[in-house]
């Protein structure tokens, strides 16, 4: 969690590529800003400002991305002799176009965990309750390990389910392959790419992703 009296400022961008036959493209960018509201509570707001969709099919499309909020509370905290750090999380993603739906994340978990100075493991599990009876559950674990003191190479594995409430529902499960590097003691860059491996009822997609992460 951020530090009580801190505040997180990041601005991210993403670049997804769809193995259909439109070769569909689509661009992203939001801006997150998340305050540490006590030493063990932090709260947040996603704005996505950038969504542009590009395929043989159509034009270039750009919209107001979604509003995203939410909350983590840290449970456990491995820095006081616990064997693991836990946080339960919930939010809402505010729907700002025509073909965007509520959701609302009532209940997750994450974990993490620290082996060694260099090696560390985190993991999340969280439920999801869609705008028009569907529902979703996603959750990922991921592995980092410190090449440096400034530079850590982390892979992810994830998976996300989506019922719809007329069928069809959705399956993903992707990898991902980046790492973070602290530039500076009040900034983090975090560089991913995630192809997924496996899809069904939607198509396979390969997304890049970059964040800077700047602490004040």
């Amino acid at each position: 969690t951020v530090e009580k009296g801190r505040t997180e400022l990041e601005p991210y961008f993403s670049a997804e590529f769809a193995d259909d036959r439109d070769n569909t493209k689509r661009y992203g960018g939001g801006l997150r800003i998340t305050p540490g509201i006590t030493d063990f509570l932090e709260a947040g707001v996603g704005i996505n400002y950038l969504d542009v969709e590009d395929s043989e099919l159509i034009q270039a499309e750009s919209d107001f991305g979604d509003i995203e909020a939410g909350f983590k509370l840290r449970l456990v905290d491995e820095a006081d002799g616990r064997p693991f750090s836990l946080a339960y999380v919930a939010g809402i993603t505010f729907p700002t176009g025509g073909g965007s739906e509520w959701v609302v994340e009532p209940a997750g978990l994450v974990l993490t965990k620290n082996f060694t100075d260099r090696f560390s493991l985190d993991s999340d599990f969280v439920v999801g309750i869609i705008e028009g009876g569907g529902w979703s559950l996603a959750t990922n674990t991921g592995l980092g390990y410190y090449v440096t003191h400034w530079l850590q190479a982390v892979v992810e594995w994830a998976y996300a389910f989506e019922g719809a409430a007329g069928g069809g529902d959705v399956s993903i499960i992707n990898v991902t392959g980046g790492f973070t590097a602290d530039a500076a003691e009040w900034l983090t860059v975090i560089i991913g790419v995630t192809p997924d491996i496996y899809a069904k009822n939607a198509d396979r997609m390969v997304v890049l992703t970059a964040a800077f992460t700047f602490s004040f």
